[in-house]
């Protein structure tokens, strides 16, 4: 997809001079998928994945019932932070597919996202910014969960934030003294 507005990485980003050393939901979501791997590579299965920690709330994080067609795929939940930021309903609509649901332009990174997490065997990390609105950072994760090892459907696990970007600020009157 040209022009594309994300990076793919397969390692979660690097921390940031200057960057809040608050954990991010996408890191956590990609620790809590390892964790319920069964080994390096491995996809882990929904029937010993473990939900409880996101019982309460899932916050930032999505999950997506689909096949091969990005068309076809359905949220299954999600998360408050995550409809609230993209402007979701509050209860997660099953018969829509995903994709018309979301705005136009966050809609390129959800495709890239679930097509690349479809044939992966560890988490779909995309980070970057906004066309649009390049003083905003987004990171997200899109990470498979095997339904049964021959179905075409399966699930994707994943987390949406977006932020301000850091951006160094040095003031002239600190600049001029150094």
């Amino acid at each position: 997809m040209e022009g594309l507005p994300t990076q793919l990485k397969r390692v979660p980003p690097p921390a940031r001079p200057g960057r809040s050393t608050e954990p991010r939901d996408v890191q956590w979501a990609i620790e809590h998928w390892y964790r319920n791997s069964w080994g390096k590579d491995c996809i882990p299965f929904l029937d010993t994945f473990d939900f409880s920690p996101m019982r309460g709330d899932w916050g930032h994080r999505f999950l997506i019932c689909g096949g091969a067609a990005v068309e076809q795929s359905v949220f299954v939940t999600y998360g408050s932070k995550f409809a609230q930021l993209l402007g979701l309903p509050a209860r997660a609509v099953t018969k829509t597919p995903f994709i018309r649901q979301i705005h136009e332009p966050y809609r390129d990174i959800f495709i890239e996202g679930y097509k690349q997490a479809r044939t992966a065997s560890a988490p779909i990390i995309l980070e970057g910014t906004f066309d649009m609105a390049p003083e905003f950072e987004f990171e997200a994760v899109f990470m498979p969960i095997m339904l049964e090892p021959h179905w075409s459907k399966q699930l994707i696990l994943g987390s949406f934030d977006f932020h301000a970007a850091d951006i160094a600020f040095v003031s002239p009157r600190r600049a001029a003294a150094g």
